[in-house]
């Protein structure tokens, strides 16, 4: 029993300053909105990525060409502050069963952050962002 109590105290420990150590650099966010359109039409759904020079990224959804949920840390916190590269997709739904392959509703460059010319520059605060893809 008292090994069972060591390896209890030690994990707590553990957890306590990993905690400790994430509290202590909060990276800052800006929050993001705003649209994605694919010849001049509302992105029906997909998803967006953004990519800092440096740090953690961050993902959102598309629902009917509106950027939502953008999350680097916690639901909905947010994009490092700076300039990002930003990658965008967006697949056909399958029926359930089915093994053909989705296909992309967007030229895939899109979706490849090396290859995709997409950016932003995000800052404190509220970012409204209009990405028109052709």
């Amino acid at each position: 029993m008292p090994v069972f109590r060591t390896i209890c105290a030690a994990a707590l420990g553990l957890a306590a300053t990993t905690f400790v150590g994430c509290g202590a650099e909060k990276t800052p966010l800006g929050q993001v909105e705003g649209t994605v359109t694919y010849k001049a039409q509302p992105l029906p759904e997909g998803t967006i990525t953004f990519i800092p020079q440096t740090g953690r990224g961050a993902n959102g959804v598309i629902v009917d060409g509106k950027i939502q949920n953008v999350t680097c840390f916690e639901p909905n916190d947010g994009v490092p502050l700076g300039p990002c590269k930003v990658a965008i997709t967006a697949f056909t739904k399958q029926a359930e069963g089915s093994t053909a392959p989705s296909k992309s509703l967007i030229p895939e460059k899109y979706g490849n952050i090396e290859k995709s010319d997409l950016k932003a520059e995000i800052k404190s605060g509220k970012n409204e962002l209009k990405f028109d893809l052709q």
